[in-house]
């Protein structure tokens, strides 16, 4: 992920040399983060600590990129990992799905994309792509109702399986149903999550709105 961090004076002054090097981010493939501050030495400490702050957020930044579009979504870039909720890609367009049933949603796939974007006039999750970025909380609600059976898939190189993992609320859903199906489903992916602090709660967008026919 990076190859060094240095910090050391010049001319009275405290420089932080940060290189790193981030796959998948489209501008560059290498980054040179330079932070110079006019204080005295003592101070420096306070410049080290906000580099190594800098480089705990990297590998976030890095496992964001790495994610592969969601085939059968239509917003921006197809990525599930625009909010803090949608980062499931799941196969919900396949004829007899119950993800609709357990989760009180209707279908809008099939439906015309008109998001403001790209992708406006292709198909929302067609039979030919049927993925979806689902929340985090309907993907919960369908497994409980389901179970973890072949009815379930996920597209696991698509899916934010770690946001998912640090995750055990969302909008006051327990996600146990949905950890243990994706630790199944997506063992490569869930076993390669760093160990980190749980997101207490996340809320989801346009789900939301959908499943209470709101406009949006």
């Amino acid at each position: 992920m990076y190859k060094h961090i240095k910090i050391y004076h010049f001319r009275n002054k405290c420089l932080c040399r940060v290189i790193v090097s981030v796959p998948y981010i489209i501008v560059l493939l290498r980054y040179t983060f330079m932070y110079l501050v006019s204080m005295r030495s003592r101070s420096c400490s306070m410049l080290t600590n906000a580099c190594l702050v800098l480089l705990a957020l990297l590998p976030l930044v890095a496992r964001s990129n790495e994610i592969k579009p969601c085939p059968g979504d239509t917003r921006g870039d197809r990525r599930c990992n625009h909010d803090p909720t949608h980062r499931v890609c799941a196969k919900i367009g396949v004829t007899g799905t119950s993800f609709w049933e357990f989760t009180g949603q209707r279908s809008w796939c099939g439906s015309v994309s008109n998001y403001g974007d790209q992708n406006d006039g292709k198909l929302r999750c067609p039979p030919e792509n049927p993925t979806w970025c689902i929340c985090k909380w309907a993907t919960a609600k369908w497994i409980k109702g389901e179970g973890c059976n072949e009815r379930i898939q996920f597209d696991c190189e698509a899916t934010d399986v770690c946001n998912l993992k640090a995750s055990y609320a969302d909008f006051n859903v327990d996600l146990e149903p949905a950890h243990d199906c994706m630790m199944q489903k997506c063992k490569e992916q869930w076993d390669a999550c760093p160990e980190s602090e749980p997101q207490a709660r996340s809320f989801h967008t346009r789900d939301f709105l959908e499943a209470r026919n709101l406009q949006f």
